[in-house]
């Protein structure tokens, strides 16, 4: 194509509802007031807009890339009383960061700048993570929105600092129940539950083992409410010299994109991630997933670090949502300057302006560099085999110029660009009263209960997908997602090695959707509980650990579903504040219904918290496996009252109507420091956190090591008083450990507030009592298979 290809759209003569319209014809999920503010731009510069602007606009404002909602003006009720909250990223997220960092200046190195956050590894070196969601693409097309997905965040890592190595990565996903009837679903063209769980997975899969990059740690939850929306989550961590983080584009720079051809693939996928999907979505927005070579990408990726490596980078970010649009646009913020779209290698002739500038093809990376320096990186390109073209050059003008065959098709001012206007909403939510049984609750056998929950979806073995992933490329993994005699027992995370560094990362997750469903306020703060237990207990320094936030939810619209964000994002900073836990990362994922011939079906607010910790010493390093036969089993923290969202709830009727268990953040950082100190004197064998299924069910996965059984009296369990027998077996309160301690450490463990329950037995049961009282007696063989072999006939 020798010209330019585009259109002006009339728009300053429109009312308000023909604005509206148009959003809507152009697919650009911009509001009626957001419309009136482009209009004003262009009753101001007194011209009609291009195809092009309108798209950058609609892009660079869309939900998916601006975060319009966490930066709103919130009108909140809670329980009939008014509060404001000025900004939930403000409020509760970075200013609880800015807090934290004060006592800690030299730990987190960036947070909110960049396209990852990064702290203090070493001397030398940081670490980084990033999570993001790749829902709706998933959602329409399994694989290839899920492969992209993982192949996305792996450029935020190369596109972090000057360029960040990627060494793992995790993911997490949500989906319908796998056993659901077709029939039961009520929409038309809505992929059943287990194709997209097949197909999720293994676009995981071929991106990240193709990439040479392991995939260590992860969860899958299932529940109705994910049938028509499931979640993707995909994240990876990388290292990076700390000397390169700093980066910055000047006058002058050249931006060069290397990598991937662009194509009409992934065409206002911005846009279509923020807003609601339909029947139709099926059908109407194929173009809105991208295709993903990761072999590609591989290429791409070595020359980014070969670059950097040379010292030839100035600034690097990849070419995610948006594209062009947005990396270019996000790069030239400062400065302003010129794009030549002609210079971009196309898959095929016929694309307009537009769709080359927004295209969100994947495996880009768009890179800022001396002019003097292209020379040199056209070398390392044809050294690497990626393609490599001068895309763009900031000039100071603080306008973004947009030329395309000679042709201006875009001319924005960068101020103008990116202040979308803020957005005022309303929330409420009114807290459920709890209720408490009537009848004390008293199956027939408790060791049935137990096998019951073992076979739940929510606590069964993961293991056909794990062995999907190469969780042991680049040779780093020390502890690996399976472990215990036979390789096949569950861990609370993993722990990988970092070349040229005696200290270790850590890297762990946590989400309870059910109990947001009614508490969304702890259920924040037993996320956040949940993953720094995790770090801690494999022996992650609980003083050096960062976490990432990544919210979902369905229509912010409503006011109930926005008022349970308010309250989940309030638990969350209320407990990483008591934890001294800063976020450094986060992303959020909204419009995450489906309207179904029936009505609109939202899923859960959902809070994904991952983090990561700082393991000082190879020796630290600790596994949830059961070791040896002869040991002590003790527990760390409090059991309270309440079983609402619970997994036992869903079996036992008259339970699951109180209240969810509550903790206190200042004894639990408490026990979590003694406990660290257990480590370092190496007192600690094994440790697994108490978390869905409570006790019972954490006792039943330590024992799946097949080293030993278990003998557990929970007379001197540490408990509030009057706790139920379900309580204290399935109760799931937050900041508790089971904690495998040599003997010879006991009385060190018990001066550090550990209490001993039982000890492990050669005889392979699991065998509870309470006050002389059996309550589960079973051998592990009968109890492992049913756990063990849950997925097995879906996957």
């Amino acid at each position: 194509m020798s010209k330019a290809v585009f259109r002006t759209i009339p728009l300053r003569d429109l009312n308000a509802d023909q604005l509206l319209d148009l959003s809507k014809r152009m697919k650009l999920s911009l509001s009626r007031a957001d419309m009136l503010a482009v209009q004003k731009i262009y009753q101001d510069e007194g011209r009609e807009p291009t195809d092009v602007e309108m798209e950058v606009i609609a892009q660079t404002w869309s939900e998916h890339c601006k975060h319009r909602i966490f930066g709103a003006k919130i009108t909140h009720v809670l329980d009939g009383k008014e509060e404001t909250v000025d900004g939930l990223f403000k409020t509760y997220i970075r200013a609880v960061t800015e807090e934290i960092c004060k006592n800690k200046p030299d730990f987190v190195l960036s947070a909110f700048e960049d396209n990852a956050g990064f702290v203090r590894l070493d001397d030398d070196k940081a670490v980084c993570l990033k999570v993001e969601t790749h829902n709706h693409p998933s959602a329409i097309e399994p694989y290839a929105g899920a492969n992209t997905g993982l192949g996305g965040v792996i450029r935020d890592i190369l596109g972090a600092g000057k360029g960040a190595k990627p060494v793992a990565s995790i993911d997490v996903f949500c989906f319908g129940p796998p056993d659901i009837e077709q029939d039961q679903i009520k929409a038309k063209d809505v992929i059943h539950p287990l194709g997209v769980m097949r197909g999720v997975v293994r676009g995981v899969r071929d991106y990240g083992n193709r990439m040479g990059i392991p995939t260590v740690n992860g969860a899958i939850q299932f529940d109705d409410t994910f049938i028509y929306n499931p979640l993707v989550f995909c994240g990876t961590a990388g290292i990076i010299p700390i000397k390169d983080i700093a980066k910055e584009v000047k006058p002058g720079h050249l931006l060069i994109a290397a990598g991937g051809r662009t194509g009409k693939d992934g065409l206002k996928g911005a846009t279509f991630s923020s807003a609601e999907l339909t029947t139709d979505s099926h059908e109407e927005d194929q173009t809105a997933v991208q295709i993903g070579n990761p072999i590609e990408e591989k290429k791409a990726a070595d020359f980014v670090l070969a670059a950097r490596e040379k010292g030839l980078i100035q600034f690097v970010t990849d070419c995610g949502a948006g594209g062009f649009s947005s990396a270019a646009g996000e790069m030239l913020r400062e400065t302003g300057g010129e794009v030549w779209l002609e210079n971009a290698p196309l898959k095929a002739p016929d694309l307009e302006s537009w769709q080359v500038f927004i295209s969100e093809s994947q495996e880009r990376m768009v890179i800022a560099i001396e002019e003097k320096d292209l020379p040199a990186m056209q070398e390392l390109a044809a050294i690497y085999q990626t393609e490599l073209c001068v895309l763009a050059k900031a000039d100071g003008s603080q306008r973004l110029k947009v030329l395309h065959h000679g042709t201006t098709v875009c001319d924005l001012h960068v101020a103008a660009l990116h202040e979308a206007p803020r957005r005022e909403m309303k929330a409420k939510w009114r807290t459920q009263p709890a209720v408490k049984p009537a009848v004390p609750v008293r199956p027939e056998s408790w060791t049935e209960t137990l096998k019951t929950l073992l076979a739940d979806f929510a606590i069964v073995s993961r293991e056909p997908v794990i062995r999907e992933y190469d969780h042991e490329v680049q040779g780093n993994t020390v502890l690996k997602p399976l472990a215990g005699a036979s390789g096949d027992a569950p861990q609370d995370g993993s722990v990988i090695r970092v070349d040229g560094s005696n200290q270790l990362v850590a890297m762990a997750c946590a989400l309870l959707p059910e109990w947001g469903k009614t508490d969304p306020n702890l259920m924040g703060r037993a996320v956040v509980d949940e993953c720094m237990r995790q770090l801690v207990a494999m022996g992650s320094n609980p003083d050096r650990i960062a976490i990432l936030d990544n919210f979902c939810m369905g229509n912010p619209d409503s006011e109930r579903e926005l008022g349970a964000l308010v309250e989940c994002t309030k638990g969350m900073a209320k407990t990483a504040t008591a934890y001294a836990t800063p976020f450094v990362s986060g992303k959020d994922s909204f419009y995450n219904y489906f309207v179904t011939d029936e009505g609109p079906v939202s899923i859960p607010v959902t809070l994904l918290v991952s983090g990561f910790g700082i393991v000082e010493d190879a020796k630290h390093v600790v596994g949830a496996s059961l070791r040896r036969v002869g040991s002590s089993i003790a527990i760390l923290g409090k059991a309270s009252a309440g079983l609402r969202g619970s997994i036992v709830a869903k079996y036992t009727k008259g339970i699951g109507m109180d209240a969810a268990p509550d903790f206190c953040e200042v004894e639990s950082l408490a026990a979590y420091r003694r406990y660290y100190e257990l480590v370092k004197q190496g007192a600690i064998l094994s440790a697994h956190d108490i978390g869905e299924g409570g006790l019972a069910v954490a006792l039943a996965e330590m024992a799946f090591s097949g080293k030993a059984g278990l003998r557990i009296a929970t007379d001197k369990m540490p408990a509030a008083a009057g706790l139920t027998t379900a309580e204290l077996l399935f109760g799931e309160t937050p900041g508790r450990l089971l904690v495998e301690i040599d003997p010879e450490h006991v009385e060190a463990a018990e001066a550090a507030g550990l209490v001993i329950i039982g000890d492990s037995t050669r005889d392979p049961y699991l065998y509870i009592s309470h006050n002389g009282t059996t309550l589960i007696d079973s051998p592990v063989d009968q109890l492992k298979p049913l756990w063990r072999d849950g997925l097995v006939k879906y996957y």
